[in-house]
């Protein structure tokens, strides 16, 4: 966006000047402008002062242009220099929210003004801020920051002097009501997803000592809280990691069952009577059943008439998130199988409270295809080596399955082919550059599976004859 700060009439714009960063200005002393004057010649340098008629900003989207123009401690009406104009501009520089600054002005008239342009690049490696256990409102908080940090935002970049500016109007907030808390800000990755600024307490956050649920009938409370506490107990209790918890063992439950609306609408955390932890308690809002709405696939790579045939579910069918995820991993297995080896699927859930629907959508980015290349054989003699290579039955350039070494290794043993074979196993190297798979194969000598449980069997046997045998 660009905003222009000036008064309603306009002039002719006599000369222009640019700066970026530490810039210098060309030509100091040039003299710019002459100008009649009670019948005398009088000379304008680039450095006489002059009355602000404007002030203009581009490039902001995250910030406000009356904002930035608040920052760079300009205002219209003022006497300027372009010394003055270089201080606002590094004002701004200095904010650390933008990577680059750069001011343009020019100047006329008589008394002489100055038109001002702020072009600015915005940081665009933020983070949403977030507040941890301080004991206060989280939206009083953001709505006192909102008028006591300059250029507020609810997400902001991680540099060193943002954290501080944001950390110390934090501090300010909450002494005033609960004072004597230290508070540190952090990057903190509690979800890979989504890096956040976490302002906290300096002390390390209490863990779960266990998790009560309430509100529940769809999912009995056994295994609701089987699953969760299974992954909740021992764990820090902060909000993000609490919410990764309930979605991750909670929701799931309820997704299987056509409750795809689940939502937590109360959390309690108490102290622990038992231990120094906290016992937290969850209220459970289960919400209506929904079924299955529209169901796409974007991409290439499958066959539309396989997946139409295998696909195990339609619209109208009682949604079941755990088949949506079953059957995600099946498509991808069916990509392997067909040599696409880098391939990703990802599943986009929406839905549809109107019509109690849940619209399903499937990503497909297959990649390129592998072929096989060659075989690598290892634990073989020279006799036993081309055996092996005639049995194999997968063709240089083909589509290369990843599942076909486990399935002929298995058939190799079937066949006895070998008196002292105690295992196989095998791996593949993939090379990008080529798309092309090398197949290792490896053969490991001693007693077969069969001679081993023949050999147990005769010391079973033995033990129980000669009254060694045991229980214990």
């Amino acid at each position: 966006m660009a905003e222009s700060f000036f008064p309603a009439e306009t002039h002719l714009r006599q000369r222009a000047y640019h700066g970026v960063g530490m810039r210098s200005l060309v030509c100091a002393t040039l003299v710019s402008l002459c100008a009649v004057a009670g019948g005398q010649l009088v000379a304008r340098t680039q450095s006489e002062p002059g009355i602000l008629h404007a002030i203009t900003v581009k490039g902001n989207k995250r910030y406000s242009s009356a904002g930035i123009v608040k920052a760079s401690e300009l205002r219209i009406g003022q006497k300027v220099t372009p010394a003055l104009i270089q201080e606002a501009r590094q004002r701004l520089q200095d904010t650390e929210l933008f990577t680059t600054v750069a001011d343009h002005y020019q100047f006329f008239g008589h008394p002489l003004q100055y038109d001002v342009t702020f072009t600015v690049s915005e940081n665009q490696q933020v983070f949403p801020i977030r507040f941890e256990r301080l004991g206060v409102s989280s939206d009083a908080l953001r709505e006192y920051l909102r008028t006591h940090v300059i250029l507020y935002s609810d997400e902001i970049p991680g540099t060193q002097a943002v954290l501080d500016r944001y950390r110390d109007a934090v501090r300010q907030f909450v002494d005033a009501r609960k004072p004597g808390v230290k508070i540190v800000v952090t990057i903190s990755n509690e979800n890979p997803q989504q890096l956040a600024a976490v302002f906290a307490p300096n002390t390390p956050a209490p863990t779960i000592s266990q998790v009560f649920v309430t509100g529940n009938h769809a999912v009995d409370t056994g295994t609701i809280l089987r699953t969760v506490n299974a992954v909740a107990v021992g764990t820090p209790d902060t909000d993000m990691r609490l919410k990764l918890i309930l979605n991750g063992a909670i929701r799931p439950l309820y997704a299987a069952k056509g409750y795809a609306a689940v939502s937590f609408p109360k959390i309690v955390t108490v102290p622990s009577k038992t231990d120094s932890g906290v016992v937290v308690k969850v209220q459970i809002k289960e919400g209506p059943v929904f079924h299955f709405g529209s169901i796409h696939f974007h991409g290439s790579g499958l066959d539309p008439n396989e997946v139409r045939a295998e696909i195990p579910f339609r619209p109208g069918q009682v949604f079941n998130g755990q088949k949506v995820q079953d059957f995600r991993d099946q498509l991808l297995k069916d990509l392997d199988r067909r040599g696409y080896l880098d391939a990703t699927i990802s599943t986009q859930t929406k839905t549809d409270d109107a019509n109690r629907a849940v619209h399903v959508a499937y990503n497909v980015t297959p990649g390129s295809q592998y072929n096989f290349q060659s075989l690598d054989i290892h634990g073989l003699d020279l006799t036993s080596q081309p055996v092996i290579e005639r049995l194999w039955g997968e063709k240089p350039g083909k589509p290369f399955n990843p599942e076909y070494p486990s399935f002929f290794l298995k058939r190799i043993q079937d066949m006895n082919l070998f008196d002292h074979l105690s295992s196989t196993h095998s791996d593949y190297t993939k090379d990008a550059s080529t798309h092309g798979v090398i197949v290792h194969l490896y053969f490991v000598g001693g007693l077969s599976a069969a001679d081993r449980a023949k050999k147990k069997r005769e010391q079973e046997e033995k033990r129980e004859t000669d009254g060694s045998w045991s229980p214990w």
